[in-house]
């Protein structure tokens, strides 16, 4: 546990990054492939697997925990998952997986969520993003609807993308 708060500070680009690398890490043990541009869907909405409230709900709670990481608020970051992943896997460790594998998402640019597919009772987004470096990515989320509460379940950034058209 951090002691001082100009320490906790500090370490907050870290924290983050090692929270987003569990949340991501969770629904990915391969190595992703990498995605081209154009097969990327160009028309943002829900599939017909998902209704128009459940994209809705389900994007609206992404944006959140990506609007946490670029406003350097780990707690709130990690506030957006799921209560099993919080079984799991605790805010220091989190935030290890964020600041390790997945800094992009505590320098995003641009981001959009594409599409949403449902499962189970879970729940597969699909977007993209772009950080302040000008990489681009594709991302995946999966995410649980429990009792009208959302939650993230794990998350996959893949491989650069060449380009990205928003």
């Amino acid at each position: 546990m951090l002691g001082h708060t100009s320490e906790v500070k500090g370490m907050r680009p870290v924290i983050f990054a090692i929270s987003i690398a569990l949340v991501l890490s969770a629904c990915s043990t391969s190595k992703p492939e990498k995605v081209s541009q154009n097969s990327q869907p160009k028309v943002i909405k829900p599939t017909p697997s998902c209704s128009k409230e459940e994209f809705s709900g389900g994007s609206n709670w992404i944006k959140g925990q990506l609007k946490a990481f670029s406003d350097d608020n780990p707690a709130k970051a990690y506030s957006y998952a799921s209560e099993g992943f919080r079984k799991r896997t605790n805010i220091d460790m989190f935030t290890v997986i964020i600041v390790g594998q997945y800094s992009m998402l505590l320098n995003i640019k641009n981001y959009q969520i594409l599409s949403c597919d449902k499962s189970e009772g879970r729940f597969l987004f699909k977007g993209k993003l772009e950080d302040k470096d000008g990489n681009k990515y594709t991302m995946q989320y999966m995410l649980s609807l429990i009792d009208n509460k959302w939650g993230v379940d794990g998350a996959q950034v893949s491989e650069k993308l060449d380009r990205i058209d928003y």
